[in-house]
């Protein structure tokens, strides 16, 4: 019946991601530059304020805005590859490649030690409230913060905009679930696997062929960093006969990848048609989550289905877990401000910040800045909620940290590393020579 069930739910994940237009061109024959991620894919790019620019020729693709992409959010590349200027005989052209100032590689760490917290700041909120009241309040409070960017999606974007908030939601759903009873580390490091989940989806939907291990060595590598790092995680209490190889609480952190990591390649996809609506986007996919979790709050506080929660049956619950109640209550004011600040500062502003940041760094640096996020949640944990990691929980979280570092590399720097060249030129000569 598992079985069934879990063939069932991978057709209708299929089937969600296909209803995501892709765009209306592929570049199929190179693996597109690590500075031109979107341009490389797609033959159109929007701007909120000027005509579309149609990629036909080469040149028109080198003019096309570049875009950075790192954890589903994507803005135009603002970045200078070079710096160039006249010699001190002011006879020749000397150009070097440009710095990347500091500013923004440290909003961007700030940015992921940010994100750190909502897992500490989870299990604590739902240690007072329940896991429905308290992702509701969250959530409300961020699409409130963010709804004036919601009024300017572009209406060509609406639907899929509509798919990726459910996934988006479904993310946030299953990690606040798991952070019941799991600790918050576990539940970050667990998240991190949608360095799978993401090619899987590239893979699955637009049937890629440029994913084997000579083509893309830094996925296959992310992918067994990322699996041995979850077998640190789980074998150990299976070995020591202390629990299942998946619990529940680990199954939906797995699931909380799925959700994410779906999300994420949705929103690339959708940054490919519209360049300039990152904010807006995430605007989308915040509401689309507010929206879910109220419908699940009031499902589960009035026992509704299968939930069986009724808190919202009880005049005393009622007014002292939902908004505005919730801020009002003396004894509630540590889960109050913890609500608060995942709400307007952990997703609103910070996405906002991640945003303003991602243009003037590099795809590869973001991506590693913004890999620290579970390390921190694992710090927060033990700062917060006194929350011990076992070694094998740090050799997991490490492995799984490597694998999003890996992910982030470009495919020519990955085979560089492995030597991959070295061994075509071998097997190259060795087949000449024989013939």
């Amino acid at each position: 019946m598992r079985l069934i069930t879990l063939a069932i739910a991978a057709r209708a994940w299929i089937a969600a991601l296909a209803l995501v237009s892709p765009p209306a061109h592929r570049w199929s024959a190179a693996p597109p530059a690590p500075r031109r991620p979107t341009a490389l894919r797609s033959t159109t790019t929007t701007d909120t304020d000027a005509e579309p620019i149609t990629i036909e020729t080469v040149d028109d693709l080198l003019d096309a805005p570049q875009v950075n992409c790192a954890r589903g959010v994507c803005v135009i590349d603002e970045t200078e590859p070079e710096v160039c200027e006249f010699d001190e005989n002011m006879e020749e052209i000397v150009c070097v490649p440009a710095e990347t100032p500091l500013w923004p590689k440290a909003l961007l760490l700030g940015s992921s030690v940010l994100y750190g917290t909502n897992f500490a700041l989870g299990r604590l909120m739902n240690d007072a409230l329940p896991a429905a009241a308290s992702t509701s309040a969250r959530f409300v409070l961020a699409g409130v913060a963010l709804f004036p960017f919601l009024l300017r999606l572009a209406p060509n974007l609406r639907r899929d905009a509509l798919v990726c908030g459910c996934f988006t939601a479904l993310g946030y759903v299953t990690q606040s679930l798991a952070l019941v009873d799991t600790p918050a580390a576990t539940v970050a490091f667990l998240g991190a696997l949608t360095v799978v989940v993401c090619p899987t989806c590239a893979f699955l939907v637009e049937k890629r062929t440029d994913l084997g291990f000579r083509d893309a060595p830094q996925v296959w590598v992310a992918a067994i960093l990322a699996l041995v790092g979850v077998g640190f995680l789980e074998l150990p209490s299976v070995l020591a006969g202390g629990g299942d190889l998946l619990s529940a609480g680990d199954a939906l952190s797995v699931l909380q990848a799925v959700g994410f990591g779906t999300s994420f390649y949705l929103t690339e996809r959708m940054m490919q048609k519209e360049p300039t609506q990152a904010l807006s986007i995430t605007a989308a996919q915040v509401s689309v989550t507010a929206f879910i979790s109220a419908v699940w709050a009031f499902c589960d506080g009035y026992g509704i289905g299968p939930f069986d929660g009724g808190w919202l049956l009880d005049d005393t619950l009622r007014a002292t877990h939902t908004i505005p109640g919730l801020f009002l209550d003396p004894s509630l004011r540590a889960v109050a401000a913890a609500a608060a600040w995942t709400g307007l500062v952990t997703t609103a502003a910070n996405r906002v910040a991640e945003t303003t940041a991602l243009g003037q760094v590099t795809s590869s640096e973001a991506s590693v800045l913004l890999a620290t996020e579970p390390l921190w949640a694992a710090v927060f944990g033990a700062l917060l909620i006194n929350e011990a990691l076992e070694p094998e929980d740090i050799a997991g979280g490490a492995l799984i940290c490597a694998a999003c570092v890996t992910a982030a590399q470009d495919r020519d720097t990955m085979r560089r590393f492995l030597r991959l060249d070295e061994s075509s030129r071998e097997d190259t000569s060795s087949t000449t020579s024989k013939s």
